[in-house]
């Protein structure tokens, strides 16, 4: 099975919010709250996108989509200024069920960190990602990803979770 990749355009807004909300509800079932993941989720992830897409700076945000046969099937988002003493938060990097393991994530991450470097050369790439999703912190690790220490944050349910953070000093080494 092969895909393409895309970059995302003004319109794309919906669809990434269709992915996010697909994405969301099969990783996160048993992290976020049930009641979230079966009706706040889409509402919410919508808000979010068309907010986002609405003030879509290409300077300083990066998405794009994973398509197999025209169909949208992962994508990958990094804004550089959303917490900027961390370095640039790779903020979404989603791969819907059943596309995972060929490769999609591992390209989104690539070209993640590829825009990071030839963008901001000297800044890291980072994100958060639930303790309790274990494919998540497996995969990120073995792409370069320094953990740090679990730590608390209140999350999209209203709930208070369990975190870590993931870093990429150099985000040039991933490839």
């Amino acid at each position: 099975m092969t895909f393409t990749v895309r970059s995302v355009g003004p319109d794309d807004g919906p669809v990434l919010a269709g992915l996010h909300v697909a994405s969301w509800r099969n990783a996160y079932r048993g992290i976020l709250s049930d009641a979230f993941l079966a009706d706040d989720v889409e509402d919410e992830r919508r808000a979010v996108w068309t907010e986002r897409m609405a003030n879509w700076n290409p300077a300083r945000s990066f998405a794009e989509i994973a398509e197999i046969d025209g169909a949208p099937r992962g994508f990958v988002c990094v804004m550089r200024d959303m917490a900027p003493e961390h370095g640039a938060l790779l903020d979404n990097l989603h791969v819907l069920p059943g596309h995972r393991g060929i490769g999609i994530g591992r390209r989104l991450l690539a070209d993640a960190a590829c825009w990071v470097a030839d963008r901001f050369p000297g800044t890291p790439m980072y994100l958060t990602v639930y303790f309790a999703n274990e494919n998540a912190r497996a995969f990120y690790a073995r792409m370069g990803g320094v953990a740090s220490e679990p730590y608390d944050e209140r999350e999209h349910d209203g709930r208070l979770h369990r975190v870590m953070r993931f870093a990429w000093p150099k985000p040039e080494l991933v490839r």
